[in-house]
C-alpha cells in the first residue's frame, strides 16, 4: 500500500463500497522544507509562520484602486515609466 501511495500521491480506502478514509503522501516540497529546518536553513517555526500568513490572506482587507487608475500589469508598466524618468 505504502510503494502504491508513493506514485499515486492520494489513495481512497472503502470498506463496504464507502468512503472510509483517505490517505495522501507527504508534499515534497514540504519535506525539503523540513529538512532546510534541520539543517538551520529555515526557521524551524515554519509551519506555524504559513499557517498564520495563509490566515492573514483569508482574512486580509481586499484592495482596489481609483476608479480611472491603472491596474495590474497596466500599474507595473506606468510605475517602470515614472521610474525610469
Amino acid at each position: 500500500m505504502f510503494d502504491r501511495l508513493q506514485h499515486e500521491r492520494r489513495l481512497i480506502i472503502t470498506r463496504n463500497g464507502k468512503l472510509a478514509g483517505v490517505l495522501t503522501a507527504p508534499d515534497p516540497d514540504e519535506m525539503l522544507l523540513d529538512e532546510w529546518a534541520d539543517r538551520g536553513e529555515l526557521p524551524s517555526d515554519w509551519r506555524t509562520r504559513q499557517r498564520r500568513l495563509r490566515s492573514w490572506l483569508r482574512h486580509a482587507p481586499a484592495r482596489s484602486a481609483p476608479t480611472g487608475e491603472p491596474v495590474g500589469s497596466a500599474a507595473i508598466l506606468a510605475d517602470r515609466e515614472e521610474t525610469d524618468r
